[in-house]
């Protein structure tokens, strides 16, 4: 949905690029016994519609809205944009603004640009340390029960749309520690994710115009980087 839903410069750190994450959190959190069993099976009830929903996509594009609060510099930085995913790994969220910060996932490399923050730099990884990341059904919806702590939060209404509001913490380590997700009531459409960082940032992505099947265009999934930009392999 980063993530997902990025980079140094909006917060990620620049030794990856962070895969947008997934979380939920139980109604009624403080109940026990059969209560808590009830809610957590409704939130993977919720997943497992959504995951259904994303099986068979191809590709699929949507606006974005990224918030990203960064305690330590007592800020919060907004970037929009639109970002599109395909199969195999593929994946690319380009910024409007910031105007030309761009995150890329070519199915063999990812790249992060932001000369908002220094256009003489091109982060260059492995897509391979983030199989699965950038694929919200892979990352996030796919097997909930055997990889998160799901919970169910509340119902919650998100630009206007009626949403569940979940919760998963991972069960294995991860670059989060949590992430909340909002899946629309009506279709089992993703239209919120929260990732809340190791390193104390929370990140927050909003999509809209969500098209499933939707050509993202030709090049779309390529970077090749400016003249005279230094490649930071890692």
């Amino acid at each position: 949905m980063n993530a997902p839903f990025l980079g140094e410069r909006m917060g990620i750190p620049t030794r990856a690029v962070r895969a947008v994450g997934l979380a939920l959190l139980l109604a009624g959190a403080g109940a026990a016994g059969p209560t808590a069993g009830v809610g957590q099976n409704r939130a993977l009830d919720i997943l497992h519609s959504a995951s259904a929903r994303y099986a068979g996509v191809e590709t699929l594009c949507a606006d974005f809205t990224q918030e990203l609060l960064v305690p330590l510099l007592g800020a919060t930085r907004t970037g929009t944009g639109r970002l599109c995913q395909g199969r195999p790994n593929l994946f690319a969220m380009r910024f409007d603004v910031p105007a030309g910060d761009v995150i890329v996932v070519d199915g063999a490399h990812t790249w992060v640009y932001f000369p908002s923050n220094d256009h003489r730099t091109v982060l260059r990884t492995s897509a391979d340390r983030a199989a699965g990341g950038r694929d919200f059904h892979r990352e996030f919806l796919e097997r909930p029960e055997a990889r998160y702590d799901v919970t169910y939060e509340k119902s919650e209404v998100v630009e206007g749309r009626s949403t569940h509001r979940l919760r998963m913490v991972p069960r294995a380590p991860s670059s989060y520690r949590a992430a909340v997700v909002w899946i629309d009531e009506g279709e089992p459409v993703l239209r919120r994710l929260r990732l809340e960082e190791e390193n104390g940032n929370v990140r927050t992505v909003t999509l809209s115009g969500v098209g499933f099947g939707e050509a993202p265009g030709d090049g779309w999934f390529s970077f090749t980087p400016p003249p005279g930009a230094l490649v930071m392999i890692r």
